[in-house]
């Protein structure tokens, strides 16, 4: 499982942080003024890229990878 943490977009990064901190995607779409479903494409992405399937996994892949601290 290789992971491709460099090519994530500012975006989806800022995304993961939040997810990271707990919120719910309701409150980071409200958070970075975006829609829900815009928060939504950004985690399908993320664990695309991640080799994830859940925000669980993808915090977890992250902090492996030194994304996330």
């Amino acid at each position: 499982m290789s992971g491709r943490c460099d090519s994530l977009t500012p975006r989806e990064l800022a995304v993961l942080r939040l997810v990271a901190t707990g919120l719910e995607n309701r409150t980071i779409a409200g958070e970075m003024s975006v829609g829900v479903e815009t928060v939504k494409a950004h985690l399908a992405s993320v664990y695309s890229k991640l080799e994830v399937s859940g925000r669980r996994d993808a915090v977890k892949r992250a902090q492996e990878l030194g994304i996330l601290p």
